[in-house]
This record gives C-alpha cells, sequence and structure tokens, in this order.
C-alpha cells in the first residue's frame, strides 16, 4: 500500500539498492520480471507492450491483406468498425467472416470480472453452441490459417465451460498434428496447461508453461501469472516431462523469476544446460536485487519478520556466492555479454568491501562495448562508488572528479541510482568531516563510525554541509513539468540545516563568498541547491528562534529586498499580519509593513527599551516573541513550515515542554516584566499575553498527557474532564490578575467579551 504522504517513494517498488536490472540484456517486455518487493513489477513500459493485441493483428493483416491497423481496430479499439470484415466480404472470403463471427459471439458470451468486488457474465447457451461450432469447424476447416483458430477457439471454449479433461484431449487432437504451427498453436497450449493445473497436475502445468513462456512473448505474462497468483514453486518432477536439455532451462527459467525462493541453483541450471536462455542476465539480477532488498535497507513492514530477519543473516553468504558465480560466468565463452557480468562481479566484490578486485573486474567490463545504456550507467555508477571508498584523503583532484561523477546522477528518476547518489554524497560529507567511511572488518555494508578528533577545516565542514544539501529531495532539480519526485533515499534539506549550528552556517556563507572559488566549488554549490540568501534566511531564522534579534538583523539584512517580495517568496502569503498584533485587540495595526530584516531589527531596538526599564518595550518585545513561536501569526520568521497539529502527532513523539518555540517561555519572561508597568491597561494586556503563553504550555502538556489515550468512551471523557480542571489552574495566574488587579480596564473587558476560557475562568471564580 503507498499512501498519499509527502516525501514518499517516486517508486512503488523503490528499496535501497545500487544495482540497475535495466543492465541486464533482455527481450521487450521483460522488465516486468525485475525483482520488486511488491507481487508484480509495475513498469509502465514492460506492461503497457500490447504483444497480444499487435502479434494477432499483424497474422490477420498479413491473411486478409489490409494494413495492421484496420486488422487492430476490429479486434482491440474501444469504438472497432468493420473494415476488415469488409474487405474479407469483398474478397469472397465468407468462412473468415463466419469465424469472425464466432469468435465475437464467444468473447461476448464470457465477460469475467476485472476486480473481485465485479460480477461477470456467462451465457452457457452460446458457448457452448460456439464451442460445438468450433470443433466441428477445426475438423474441417481447409483454410490452414483458420482451421488454427478453430482449434484454438474449441481448446478454449473447453476450459471456459470448465471442460479441462477435454481441453487436453482436443489440444492433441485438434493442435498437436498441425504440421505449420503459429503462435495460436502456443496460445491454445496455454490453455491446455491452465487445464493440466485445473486437474491438479502441477507438475505438468510448470512444464507447459514454462515451454509457453520461453517460446511465445505474446502469452508470456499470462504464463508467468498462471504460477505466481496460486504460489506455486519448483517441482523436480516438471523436469521428468522435458525432451531436452533447453526444455529444462526454460522449466528453471520460469521457477526462477517466481517469489519466495532463491533463484541462483535454478540458474546455474540454466547456464549448464542452454547458455543461450534469454533470461540468465535477469535472473543473476534479479537475485542481486534480492539480496540488496534483504540486507541493505531498513526492515519494512512486513507480517513475516523473522523470515525477513533469517534472509538478512544468509545475505552475506550469498552475496559471496553470487560474486563468485557471476566472475565464472565472465569468463564463460558460451554467454556473449562479458561487460553485464564483469559489472555484476564489480559490484559484488564492492558490497563485499573488496574495492581493489571490484576496480580491477569493472575494468575488465569497461574493456567490451555494450550498446546497453543502462550498463555504461551502472558502470558509471560503480566508478564513482569506488572512487569514494578507495579514496583516503580529500585532494583537489578527487574532489573535482567526484563533483563531476555526482552531477551525472543528481536529475535521474530512477530511484537506484538516487541510492547511489545519495549515498555518495553522505560518503564525501563523512570524508570532508574526517570522519572514518566504514569499518571494513567488523561492520556491515553501511556502518559508520564516528568523527575523528583530529581538528577539521572550516571550508571542509561547509563542503560537507553542501554535499549533504546535495542528496535532498529538496535540492533535486525540478522536470519540465515542476514534478519534483521525492526519492526514500533522498535526505530533507530542512533536515541537515535544522541539525547544523549556527556557526556552520556562517561556515557555509563565508565558503560561498570566497572571492576565488574554483570551478568545482561553484559546481559544488550549484549541485547543493542553496545560495547565500537562502542560507542567510536560515541564519536568520536560526538567530530569531533563540531570540538573538541584533544578529537576526544582521544576517536577514544581507538578504536582497527583493528576495520577500518574489513570486516564489513564502513571505507575502505567510508573513500578512502585524507581528506586534494581538487578539482581543491590543492597540497595534494588523496590517504591516515590515520584512523579517527591519522586524529583526525593531526587536533588537526594543530590547534595548526593555533593558533601559521600558515596559512597553517589554510589552512588544512580548507579542513579537509569542507571534514568532507556534502559536503566533508570524511563525514563518523562525521556522519554514508549519503543521495545525504538528505538537500533537510528531513522528517520532518527543516532549515538547522545553522548547520555546513551542510553549513561549521567552515571550512570557518579556510580558512578566511588562507586568510591572504602573499603566493598568498595559499591565492587562501584559497579563493576557502572559496568559497566552500559559495556554501554549497546557497545550502541549495536554498532548503528552494524551499520547497514549484509548478511544474508549469512558477514557475520553475522564481525559476531558481530567484536563478541564487541568487548564483553569494552569492559566490561572494571569487570569487571576486580569479577575483581580485589572477587572475595570478597558481590556480585560474586551478579553472577557472575546476570549471564551478567560469567561469559564471568571464564570467558575
Amino acid at each position: 500500500m503507498l499512501l498519499a504522504c509527502a516525501g514518499g517513494p517516486a517508486d512503488l517498488n523503490e528499496f535501497t539498492s545500487y544495482f540497475l536490472p535495466e543492465s541486464a540484456a533482455i527481450q521487450a517486455g521483460d522488465g516486468r520480471y525485475h525483482y520488486t518487493q511488491q507481487f508484480l513489477y509495475l513498469d509502465e513500459y514492460s506492461d503497457s507492450l500490447r504483444l497480444e493485441e499487435n502479434t494477432n493483428a499483424e497474422a490477420w493483416a498479413k491473411y486478409a491483406g489490409v494494413s495492421p491497423e484496420i486488422a487492430y481496430n476490429y479486434f482491440y479499439a474501444e469504438s472497432p468498425n468493420n473494415t476488415l470484415s469488409n474487405r474479407l466480404l469483398l474478397k469472397g472470403n465468407k468462412a473468415a467472416i463466419a469465424y469472425l463471427q464466432l469468435a465475437k459471439a464467444a468473447d461476448n458470451a464470457y465477460r469475467p470480472a476485472t476486480y473481485s468486488w465485479e460480477e461477470g457474465s456467462k451465457d452457457s447457451l452460446v458457448l457452448v453452441e460456439s464451442y460445438e461450432k468450433a470443433k466441428q469447424n477445426a475438423r474441417t476447416a481447409t483454410d490452414g490459417f483458420l482451421k488454427e483458430r478453430y482449434g484454438f477457439q474449441a481448446v478454449k471454449l473447453a476450459m471456459m465451460l470448465d471442460q479441462p479433461d477435454a481441453c487436453i484431449k482436443l489440444y492433441d487432437e485438434l493442435i498437436r498434428p498441425l504440421k505449420t504451427k503459429s503462435f495460436i498453436s502456443d496460445w491454445a497450449y496455454a490453455r491446455r496447461a491452465g487445464a493440466s493445473m485445473a486437474m491438479g497436475d502441477t507438475a505438468k502445468a510448470i512444464y507447459e508453461f514454462a515451454q509457453v513462456f520461453e517460446r511465445c512473448p505474446s502469452r508470456r505474462r499470462e504464463a508467468d501469472l498462471s504460477l505466481r497468483m496460486k504460489g506455486v514453486l519448483f517441482q523436480e518432477k516438471a523436469l521428468s516431462y522435458c525432451q531436452n536439455d533447453a526444455e529444462k532451462a526454460a522449466v528453471y527459467a520460469l521457477c526462477a523469476i517466481q517469489p519466495f525462493q532463491d533463484g541462483l541453483p535454478f540458474l546455474k541450471k540454466m547456464v549448464e544446460l542452454n547458455p543461450k536462455n534469454s533470461l540468465i542476465e535477469l535472473i543473476a539480477a534479479r537475485e542481486i536485487n534480492k539480496t540488496e532488498y534483504y540486507s541493505l535497507g531498513e526492515i519494512p513492514y512486513t507480517e513475516d519478520t523473522l523470515a525477513f530477519e533469517a534472509h538478512r543473516k544468509e545475505s552475506p553468504s550469498y552475496f559471496e556466492e553470487l560474486k563468485a558465480f557471476t566472475a565464472e560466468l565472465a569468463e564463460n565463452k558460451n554467454l556473449n555479454n562479458p561487460a553485464f557480468w564483469y559489472t555484476a562481479a564489480s559490484y559484488l566484490a564492492y558490497v563485499n568491501k573488496e574495492y581493489d578486485q571490484a576496480s580491477e573486474y569493472l575494468t575488465k567490463a569497461q574493456a567490451h562495448p555494450t550498446p546497453n545504456n543502462y550498463l555504461k550507467q551502472q558502470i558509471a555508477v560503480q566508478q564513482m562508488l569506488l572512487l569514494v571508498a578507495k579514496q583516503e584523503a580529500v585532494t583537489p583532484e578527487f574532489e573535482a572528479q567526484a563533483i563531476g561523477m555526482l552531477e551525472q546522477f543528481n536529475r535521474s528518476d530512477n530511484f537506484r541510482l538516487v541510492n547511489a547518489y545519495t549515498r555518495a554524497c553522505g560518503l564525501l560529507a563523512k570524508m570532508y568531516r574526517g570522519q572514518p567511511l566504514e569499518d571494513k572488518k567488523s561492520g556491515g555494508f553501511l556502518s559508520s563510525c564516528g568523527s575523528k578528533s583530529d581538528e577539521v577545516p572550516a571550508t571542509h565542514l561547509a563542503k560537507a554541509f553542501l554535499v549533504e544539501a546535495a542528496s535532498s529531495w529538496q535540492s533535486r532539480p525540478q522536470s519540465d513539468d515542476l514534478y519534483l519526485p521525492a526519492f526514500a533515499t533522498n535526505k530533507d534539506r530542512y533536515a541537515i540545516e535544522d541539525s547544523a549550528s549556527t556557526g556552520t552556517i556562517e561556515q557555509v556563507l563565508q565558503y560561498m563568498q570566497q572571492p576565488a572559488l574554483t570551478d568545482t566549488d561553484n559546481r559544488l554549490i550549484g549541485l547543493s541547491g542553496v545560495d547565500a540568501d537562502y542560507l542567510y534566511v536560515v541564519l536568520g531564522r536560526k538567530y530569531l528562534s533563540t531570540h538573538q534579534y541584533a544578529k537576526a538583523a544582521e544576517a536577514f539584512g544581507h538578504v536582497a529586498p527583493t528576495f520577500w517580495t518574489a513570486e516564489t517568496s513564502v513571505f507575502p502569503t505567510h508573513f500578512d499580519e502585524n507581528p506586534f498584533h494581538l487578539s482581543p485587540n491590543n492597540g497595534e495595526s494588523k496590517t504591516h509593513s515590515f520584512t523579517p530584516a527591519t522586524f529583526a531589527k525593531r526587536m533588537a531596538e526594543l530590547e534595548s527599551q526593555m533593558n533601559k526599564g521600558d515596559a512597553k518595550a517589554a510589552y512588544l518585545l512580548g507579542c513579537g516573541a509569542y507571534n514568532i513561536g507556534y502559536w503566533g501569526n508570524s511563525w514563518i520568521l523562525s521556522q519554514r513550515q508549519r503543521s495545525s497539529s504538528e505538537y500533537e502527532y510528531m513522528y517520532p513523539p518527543r516532549d515538547l515542554s522545553g522548547e520555546d518555540y513551542y510553549v513561549m517561555t521567552k515571550a512570557r519572561s518579556y510580558f512578566e516584566k511588562a507586568l510591572q508597568s504602573k499603566d493598568p491597561e498595559l499591565a492587562a494586556k501584559a497579563a493576557f499575553g502572559a496568559a497566552l503563553c500559559e495556554q501554549s504550555a497546557f497545550f502541549i502538556y495536554r498532548a503528552n498527557e494524551g499520547r497514549d489515550l484509548g478511544y474508549g468512551e469512558d477514557e475520553q471523557t475522564a481525559f476531558q474532564k481530567r484536563m478541564s480542571v487541568e487548564e483553569k489552574k494552569r492559566l490561572g495566574k494571569y487570569f487571576a490578575l486580569l479577575r483581580s488587579r485589572y477587572a475595570a480596564t478597558q481590556y480585560t473587558q474586551e478579553v472577557l467579551e472575546e476570549c471564551s476560557i478567560y469567561r469559564d475562568f471568571v464564570g467558575g471564580e
């Protein structure tokens, strides 16, 4: 199931993988047999091929002397016409028209449901009538083209009428003796295989479906699904029906692409029996991808976690076995694509951390030209991963080479290339920070260690930040239709920014604004997807959220004025109320002309005035600090995004009671100072502002208390009752001041009129 959530996979088949299955040479349509954790590999190209329709239309076009478009329209168009039958009539071919009428009648009489919630239709009278005519005409027809098709209709209708034994007999009588056979005979053989399955002879069905799969592209998908949907796996007995090694290899091939089993033993048999089998490379890629799925990623949602863990434990030895076998096949003269086999062996050596051997195999792969662009991409991916894995120190030459390689993949929509790109960025960031990449002896493929104790140059720390930002989904270049796909392995640039200190952001800015940036520097900055304006906004927000107003003003002051009002800017939409306005109306206009820079500057001025004893300045500081928090009207000044219920449903859950952004501790301290004012109206406003801060803290308290609350009505009622008591208790301090000390002020009267919580408090006194 794929939920429609932001940041989710852009490909249903996505998992941690760095090996492109398309590197394998395959026939058109066979991409659907690449490994996937889904039931089927939903590949648009593979599953959009109309092999059955096109093959049949072309046969009829040749027979009738018409264009393939005319034949296709008659059989498969949503709004067909009768051009084909009219042309046959003009040629006097009434026998062909009679066949077309029978075939259409049979098809219209049997309409199985496409989905489980639908009802199919079956007109048994029409089917029986067509069945008898098909048998009769198959026995008497002299036109070989029509004779074969009548035989197919008889076999097909027998199965529609639930007569599998008759289906087998009719195939042996009407199809098997034909001296000239086309794909139609294979379609009939597929029905015969279905009859064997229906009669419980699964071994025979495996054999028969395997032969259909091997020799009939237009029924290959159906042959696979006939086993897959019933969970039928390899049976040794199926080999007893085989007439030669090629047929045995076909059995192994069909079984190898079925889920829930290891395909390597079948692959070895296929190479031994028929090295020309077209699926050998695909099955090898499947086994690599399958083992990646179990060994490299996090444990996914699965009903059988124990089985998954068992596969994970077996993965290292399976990778070793795969590596040895692919290396052996690279030298096998009976196989004609050494570039693929050397590339596969190189990748498996890389996974096993045998980097020198991986490089050696990759060099051999490059020595063999290939027309497969995916294989060329795979070679490039491995060059990139090996370059980083083998490098021991960052040098200008290495940086230039690494950045050049990264630029090849930052626009890709193939999740495996994105996986590799993200991994290379992460490893390069570690190198800049002086961290070991992997523990080659004891760690896993993705293991890493802590930072070295040596001091890391500020420039390297800046580059580490930029290369990590480059791996984020936000830094991916948009497609022509402005679509920005996100992959599970992509980093989140916002999380990277949040975890970076102000010092790091300042180091990045200093690096980006050097007067003599090299070409490599500029390309790295380009990959990162950020510029100076963007980072000054990040820096300003960080300073503003920690109430360092002068520093925030300085940072925001570096941002180009047009940035705040540009069409792509979020500020015109989300910074649309005066950050010093509170409701009920505190005397500050709702409209404003601030930019983030002028607001931060004003906050710095107010802080200076407050420190000199100005209570009004303290109050306005409180308003500003409140409004840049989660509950305020100008949260966009300190955060880039906000959800209306994030404090309740944050994942993973965490206690927010110590985070100023949510509980408004700083704002309350300003209101506390304003309460010292001798002006009762100002003091009343400060008291209400402080109450709002208390209310914010209460909301966080309530969310924490209700985190594990059940859905039972009694439990919910008891919780709401307890929270009602807690709310009055926790908001009592400042409401009590309004009630007792400032009840006569005009502002308190406005609060009484507009704030239901205060009215409840007063009413309960």
